[in-house]
């Protein structure tokens, strides 16, 4: 009974998307794009956003092309990671430090993290980023370890343009399944979510259980 309301609010979330998606062939897309690579979560990948603009693109004829399209993605997606980099230089170090005290991680593992990505934040950014649920926390760690904002970006150019290049090519072959892939995409977002807050909360938990059993010894 509690699973029939999280389903009629996945499918009238996906019908509102798919509507808002077609509504507009570029500027929908940018507008995702831009909010989702800017770090609020819209629980519906970016590759979906894009290869469901590679569908409309294929069964428009006319009017916008692949390379405005491409062009359009790109650039959301540098206005969208430029302002999570410097919201994450200025402020993301302060949120590292807070759930590494929340989960009692160790300062000196997390300085640790922190210079590992440092030093092959090239490749992580340019690899990192086609693995799905990593794009946002990898422009995260870029910021607070430290990376070059010209090397993020120009990272972030090189990976994306394989991203979005590869998405509107494939993406004609799923336009009529758009909405099941939606949903499916909406339903593993919610409870990955769900577990890693459950799993913050078990860290927490098991984190204060040690600490007191050590204060006891």
């Amino acid at each position: 009974m509690v699973m029939m309301p999280l389903f009629y609010w996945i499918d009238q979330y996906v019908d509102t998307l798919q509507r808002f998606l077609g509504s507009r062939a570029v500027l929908a897309p940018l507008l995702l794009l831009l909010i989702e690579e800017a770090g609020v979560p819209l629980i519906v990948p970016g590759d979906a956003v894009i290869a469901y603009t590679g569908y409309r693109l294929s069964v428009t004829h006319g009017g916008v092309g692949f390379w405005e399209a491409f062009l359009t993605a790109q650039a959301a997606v540098v206005a969208g990671s430029t302002i999570l980099f410097y919201l994450s230089r200025h402020w993301g170090q302060f949120i590292v430090d807070k759930i590494g005290a929340f989960i009692f991680l160790k300062e000196k593992h997390i300085r640790q993290a922190e210079c590992m990505f440092a030093k092959y934040g090239v490749f992580a950014i340019i690899v990192g980023r086609h693995i799905p649920g990593l794009r946002i926390p990898i422009t995260f760690f870029a910021a607070t370890s430290g990376v070059k904002y010209l090397t993020f970006i120009i990272s972030t150019l090189i990976s994306t343009s394989i991203w979005i290049g590869f998405y509107l090519t494939v993406g004609k072959d799923v336009g009529a399944a758009l909405h099941r892939h939606l949903r499916g995409y909406v339903l593993l977002s919610l409870v990955a979510t769900a577990a890693i807050v459950v799993g913050m909360i078990l860290l927490h938990l098991f984190g204060l259980y040690r600490s007191r059993r050590q204060q006891a010894e």
